[in-house]
């Protein structure tokens, strides 16, 4: 079974180089705008032109508060969206997590108008987030399964195996047939990207992700073949780099590269001893000193985070930052 990989990003995965989750084989990306009718997500803007230049995919979700009005949380995110003028090219995400104590007839009238009202404005079906005992508890009618319009709607289900193994499949909440993305962890490592990053794959092979993106295969499919004559000087990394695939990518596009009988040299693994263990870099016990920042005139914690190679998150934690948004010039900040 083939499928694609992706990731979804938030707040907590801030200060990422696009460029390098686009070679690590990452080809799409679902980034948080918003959260019922009172949240911004503020790394949304950057990931999103972050994203694109990178060539990826992208599509914007919004964390559903069933205790909200909610054609107020619809308005906050098509307005946010569509102040990037700029949609993006996967559907609209509705993130279904949380009945606020609300019951099933409650959620799934709510969700009704938040679903018609944006599907109106992307003039897309949006993609439904949640985990399968999510919905059958909350998001159905009394024998446990949907509502019948649901079932037309894209399904992204959050699941997560102890052991994820290509070509495995999420069980399927009662009722539903199929689904479209698979979030199988929480807990990824993805270059480029400074934290732990959720994990998806698209339940089918790349050209059939571009055409759910609505895109003109001739036209913007990566998988469209070209032609490179080698030169002196090529490598797998330049030639990779020109046409933005990935290494792997190529070497399986032209697998008469390595022949039966042909030897090949394969590098020896070395293992850097950390601080302690006897490497060259121990400092026989002591402590490196803790790092500051002093905030100028500019500065944010996107900013910040890039520079120093860590997250918003983990900064906003080690200085008991309540608001992202709010620091001021001349505050010194730890930098962990």
């Amino acid at each position: 079974m083939a499928t694609v990989p992706g990731i979804d990003v938030s707040y907590w995965n801030a200060a990422i180089d696009w460029s390098k989750v686009r070679a690590a084989g990452q080809r799409y990306v679902f980034a948080k705008a918003t959260e019922g009718d009172f949240y911004t997500d503020p790394t949304f803007d950057d990931n999103w032109r972050g994203a694109k230049s990178a060539e990826l995919l992208r599509g914007a979700y919004h964390f559903f508060r069933c205790n909200v009005d909610p054609k107020k949380q619809a308005k906050k995110f098509i307005d946010h969206v569509k102040s990037m003028n700029d949609m993006g090219e996967l559907p609209p995400v509705l993130d279904l997590e949380t009945n606020d104590g609300h019951k099933r007839e409650k959620v799934v009238s709510r969700v009704t108008t938040w679903m018609d009202i944006v599907e109106d404005a992307f003039n897309r079906k949006p993609i439904i987030y949640s985990r399968a005992y999510f919905l059958q508890d909350y998001f159905s009618d009394a024998g446990g399964r949907p509502p019948s319009w649901a079932r037309d709607y894209p399904l992204w289900l959050a699941q997560y195996p102890k052991v994820y193994r290509e070509g495995s499949q999420p069980y399927l909440p009662r009722g539903w047939n199929d689904w479209t993305f698979w979030q199988y962890s929480q807990a990824g490592r993805v270059n480029g990207v400074n934290a732990k990053v959720d994990m998806n794959v698209f339940n089918g092979p790349l050209e059939e992700l571009y055409k759910f993106a609505g895109l003109d295969l001739g036209k913007d499919s990566p998988s469209t073949q070209q032609k490179h004559m080698v030169v002196a000087g090529d490598s797998f990394e330049s030639i990779s780099k020109k046409y933005g695939v990935t290494v792997l990518e190529l070497v399986n596009a032209n697998p008469q590269l390595l022949k039966r009988g042909d030897l090949i040299t394969i590098p020896v693994a070395v293992t850097i001893p950390s601080d302690g263990e006897g490497g060259s870099g121990s400092t026989g016990g002591g402590t490196s000193s803790q790092r500051t920042h002093t905030v100028q005139a500019g500065d944010t914690l996107y900013v910040i985070a890039i520079k120093y190679g860590t997250t918003i998150a983990a900064i906003a934690a080690a200085n008991k930052i309540a608001d992202p948004n709010q620091i001021s010039v001349g505050q010194v900040l730890v930098i962990p």
